[in-house]
């Protein structure tokens, strides 16, 4: 009974693992990546954002930089350029934050 009840949990976990992921690599949030080109660094999303979202640039130590919210829009977003202009030689954290809660964090690094 303890065998078939250990293996009821475990395949509760694992389902719930699985839909956890799933749900996390369908949202738009997790599909965005820095690209920098010709002086210029932009979020770039591999799917439309539709959902307004949050961009926060921070500096190590977890002070926030620069923030910007981009309304929703049917057109969707592709991509943000991010204003480096002002910040100094270094890395810096990019975190983009969806209305949902969904959140992603990325490196930047400013040469």
């Amino acid at each position: 009974m303890k065998k078939l009840y250990a293996m009821l949990m475990l395949g509760f976990v694992l389902s719930c693992s699985a839909a956890l992921a799933q749900e996390r690599a369908q949202h738009p949030i997790s599909s965005a990546h820095i690209v920098g080109m010709d002086g210029r660094i932009e979020l770039v999303f591999d799917e439309s954002m539709t959902e307004s979202f949050t961009l926060s640039v921070m500096d190590l130590t977890g002070k926030a930089i620069f923030t910007q919210t981009h309304q929703s829009s049917d057109e969707g977003c592709q991509f943000v350029e991010i204003p480096v202009e002002h910040l100094k030689r270094g890395i810096y954290m990019v975190r983009v934050t969806g209305v949902d809660g969904k959140t992603k964090t990325l490196k930047l690094q400013r040469n």
